[in-house]
Order: structure tokens, then C-alpha cells, then sequence
């Protein structure tokens, strides 16, 4: 699989009437690529921030490699819009959060592991976090341009909600790594 094919594929599914069914199906299709997926995405370093992971950026299309090392946490965030992980490698943990009146409410978590998918509606809120020695490596997609949408982040310790700031995030994330677990865990 080249790099084009995969960005066609999911711009494609991302034109229809439901453009996160359709791309959830799209990468549905992709768990039997993983290894073509991971070789023509080996150029894209995973790390660096958002900027520096984004491979494909539209209006109504965002594809990223993430890479979590061994110890990295999140801080809880949204997207802004849909989302969509393809988890290639590694394991990550994710907790997912429920916006309520005065702040976050545990929802759920789950953990992805090589091929897992996880789908996300625009007002999830998450924590990702790699588990294990192994970095957790995905292929992120998502139904809007991730740099430039509205987001949302809060502090870890005080679940207090602040518009996204990468500078304030970058904080947030070393606070949260260094936590025991994700809030409301």
C-alpha cells in the first residue's frame, strides 16, 4: 500500500452522507494492511507533536502517525470532531471521558491492541496512554483539520477545562504522566 492510496481511500469515505461510518469501514478494510500500512508510514516519525505527525490535512480531513512512548500519558483532550485509531503497534490504553455540568465524568476505557479500532464522536473527551515497554504506534483519522478546529484539553489534577494551547499541553501531559493513572481511574 503507497501512502496516496490510503489518504484516497478515507478522502473518498469522508465526502459521504455519513463520513465517519464511511471512513470507520475504510479503516475496517485496512486491519488486514497493517504491515503495508506501517512500511508506508515508516518515513512519518510519529512524534513531534500534531504538526509534525500529520501526513494528509484538508478542511474535512486530517491523517496522522502517532507514536506514544513507554510512559506517556495524555492529558485529557477532545478532537474537535470524529476520530478514528487504527492502533499498528504497541498497546495503548485509552479513557474515555463525558462532558457533564462542572466538569468530566468517567465514561469508560478501553485497550487497543495491534489492529484494534477505536471510533470516537466529536464530543469525546480521552486520555491516551502507552502501555507496556513497546511504543503504542496509530494511524489517526480524523473528520476535520485537527490543527485548526476549536479544542478542548483539561488540567489532570483538577479536571479544569482550557481551550487547547500545546505550550499549556505539553504541561498538562508531563503532569499526567507522571500520575499513578488517568483521572477517575
Amino acid at each position: 500500500m503507497q501512502v496516496h492510496d490510503l489518504v484516497a481511500r478515507c478522502a473518498t469515505a469522508a465526502q459521504g452522507a455519513d463520513p465517519m461510518r464511511s471512513v470507520r469501514d475504510v479503516v475496517e478494510g485496512l486491519r488486514g494492511d497493517i504491515d503495508a500500512i506501517e512500511r508506508s508510514l515508516a518515513y512519518v516519525s510519529g512524534v513531534g507533536g500534531n504538526a509534525r505527525q500529520v501526513f494528509y490535512r484538508s478542511p474535512n480531513l486530517t491523517l496522522l502517525k502517532v507514536r506514544f512512548p513507554n510512559g506517556r500519558r495524555t492529558p485529557p483532550h477532545d478532537h474537535g470532531t470524529w476520530a478514528m485509531i487504527l492502533l499498528l503497534s504497541g498497546r495503548e490504553k485509552n479513557t474515555l471521558y463525558r462532558r457533564e455540568a462542572g466538569g468530566l465524568r468517567k465514561a469508560g476505557e478501553i485497550t487497543l491492541e495491534r489492529g484494534s479500532i477505536l471510533p470516537m464522536l466529536a464530543d469525546t473527551a480521552h486520555v491516551a496512554e502507552c502501555l507496556g515497554d513497546e511504543p503504542a504506534i496509530g494511524l489517526h483519522v480524523y473528520g476535520g483539520d485537527i490543527l485548526e478546529l476549536p479544542r478542548r484539553m483539561w488540567n489532570p489534577q483538577t479536571l479544569e477545562e482550557h481551550p487547547l494551547d500545546w505550550t499549556v499541553y505539553e504541561t498538562f501531559a508531563q503532569m499526567a504522566s507522571k500520575a499513578s493513572a488517568a483521572p477517575g481511574d
